[in-house]
């Protein structure tokens, strides 16, 4: 599937939780059904963290940074540089903060 993310939230501005929330939506949906995703971020001037966070950040709970790469291929050529720093920011944060979730939940088990 190709996922072009201004066709779906009908906007060049990618600003809110909500429309991410949506995306994360059509991106499970996708991996659910054992389909593999290209995400396009094609005629979209604007992209906050606010939306990247929910759209992408939250896959990190639902799925391994290994099954994620297999399913999920982000078009980067549809990104400016300074977007693209900010998928690769929220990307690399939502890992350190899944590690860190994992590390705090081990450290209070109690045996």
């Amino acid at each position: 599937m190709i996922l072009n993310i201004h066709d779906y939230i009908d906007s060049s501005l990618a600003v809110s939780a909500d429309q991410g929330q949506k995306i994360f939506e059509i991106i499970t949906d996708t991996i659910k059904k054992d389909e593999k995703i290209i995400i396009k971020f094609s005629e979209l001037t604007t992209i906050t963290t606010a939306f990247l966070n929910t759209a992408i950040g939250q896959l990190y709970n639902v799925g391994s940074d290994s099954t994620l790469n297999n399913y999920i291929h982000i078009d980067g050529s549809t990104l400016s540089p300074s977007q693209r720093e900010k998928v690769r920011l929220v990307m690399q944060n939502a890992k350190q903060q899944l590690t860190s979730e994992e590390a705090n939940a081990e450290m209070n088990r109690d045996d």
